[in-house]
């Protein structure tokens, strides 16, 4: 939406005057004296890096996220991990590493002067930017789907609209009045567009359109707010609308980094891959074990892990009771060693760094019969990360979940219909987020 563009941009801006104000301050404290434009600028050089590695550090951590009525809740934890990421990495890079900067008691001053302003813009200059005039619209719709919207949307001005009124098309109700809408100030119409109720009373709505009043498709508007595909609405229409976006340039450009990304990090990996191998080995057992999935195009492949259970129960109910997790198996999936292997996949072409997540082909059998449109999921290769790994905190794990799968299965559909190099860009930072959070656990 143009609205959260525009905020974003204006936060990032915003930010990054802040650091740049708190260094000022923090030489204007040292010295108790006003810092020359010379310099300031002498000093400003070394500190670039970090006002940029900052902002890099704000988006992995959540606060450039649209405001919905979650992330608002939690902005105040994320600013604090944030500046506490920010202060320790600065400290690291001028404390440990050889850049000149004298003396010292300046970044501890900086430290402290950019906590505060961050904060102080963060709280109480940001509900300045949604102070603008939101369109006063009506939801016209029915469905699950259709109440989130109106919960998240009628009282948050953060969407450029706000609900005043709802039409539920499964209640009888008429769209008949729609010019009269016009006369009680309604300036938009959020409609879905896909429910045949709606389409039978159009000409209703056209009519309100000639009346300057906007029209809005609910889907789309949807995934603007949630960043995900309402699936109880989507169709074969919508599917094939978003089939011929095949994305040619970017999908080959895709593959040419992942073979060459990969190649690097298999090199490099051999220096935590085959000791861990060896380990295993003195243990007992195979050191890898390959299970089973599907890939794109529904083409089965096996993805190549080092061993962290006791034996390989491919997947089976009966034999997942007999197993359990190693002493050195949790050591290797804390670390995130036992996932290295699968590089090998990337290399081969069956996974990618960033898609939906491969499943196992029992449990994929069960949602193809029983959540619509989820092959077609199946139209990229796979990844190690995802949009739905990195944005749906209660995915199924082990045994088939009809309905967690058809949350994540909105994730997976997102992606597919927006998948582009500032998305994959977004999961990768994200993931990197995720990753800390589950080393601290």
């Amino acid at each position: 939406m143009a609205f959260s563009r525009r905020e974003t941009a204006l936060l990032v801006i915003g930010d990054f005057c802040s650091l740049v104000l708190a260094l000022w301050l923090a030489l204007l404290l040292r010295n108790l004296a006003i810092p020359t434009t010379g310099y300031f600028l002498e000093i400003v050089g070394p500190f670039v890096p970090i006002f940029l590695l900052s902002l890099v550090i704000f988006f992995i951590g959540g606060l450039y996220e649209k405001r919905t009525k979650l992330v608002r809740s939690a902005m105040g934890t994320r600013i604090l991990g944030a500046q506490g990421a920010n202060t320790i990495i600065a400290a690291t890079i001028f404390f440990l590493l050889p850049l000149s900067i004298a003396p010292k008691t300046i970044l501890v001053l900086y430290l402290i002067t950019s906590v505060v302003l961050v904060s102080i813009f963060r709280f109480y200059a940001t509900p300045a930017l949604s102070a603008h005039h939101p369109k006063k619209a009506v939801l016209i719709g029915t469905g699950a789907a259709v109440d989130e919207l109106y919960e998240e949307v009628k009282g948050n001005k953060s969407y450029g609209l706000y609900f005043a009124e709802r039409i539920d098309t499964a209640a009888g109700n008429t769209l008949s009045e729609a010019r009269s809408f016009a006369e009680r100030g309604i300036e938009a119409f959020v409609v879905d567009t896909r429910d045949p109720r709606v389409a039978r009373e159009l000409p209703a709505l056209y009519e309100a359109f000639l009346s300057n009043a906007a029209l809005i498709d609910f889907s789309s508007f949807y995934e603007d707010v949630f960043d995900r595909v309402p699936v109880d609405h989507v169709d074969y229409a919508w599917l094939v609308d978003i089939l011929p976006k095949r994305r040619v340039f970017y999908d080959a450009g895709k593959r040419i980094f992942d073979f060459l990304f990969a190649a690097v990090l298999s090199v490099i990996s051999l220096l935590f891959i085959i000791p861990a191998i060896l380990v295993l080995m003195l243990l007992g057992g195979s050191p890898l074990i390959y299970h089973e999935r599907i890939g794109k195009g529904e083409k089965r492949f096996r993805i190549v892990k080092l061993r962290t259970m006791l034996f390989n129960d491919h997947g089976d109910p009966e034999l997942q009771k007999k197993n359990r997790v190693t002493a050195f198996g949790h050591f290797l999936r804390k670390t995130r060693i036992d996932e290295l292997p699968q590089l090998w996949n990337i290399l081969l072409g069956d996974l990618s760094f960033i898609g939906p997540r491969p499943e196992l082909p029992a449990i994929a059998a069960v949602y193809e019969r029983e959540v619509p449109y989820y092959r077609a999921r199946h139209l990229i290769a796979p990844g190690l990360s995802g949009w739905a790994q990195i944005r749906d905190y209660d995915a199924p794990r082990g045994a088939a979940d009809v309905e967690r799968t058809r949350r994540k299965l909105s994730y997976d559909l997102y992606y597919l219909a927006r998948r582009s190099w500032g998305l994959d860009i977004a999961i990768v930072l994200k993931t990197l987020r995720t990753l800390a959070a589950l080393s601290g656990t």
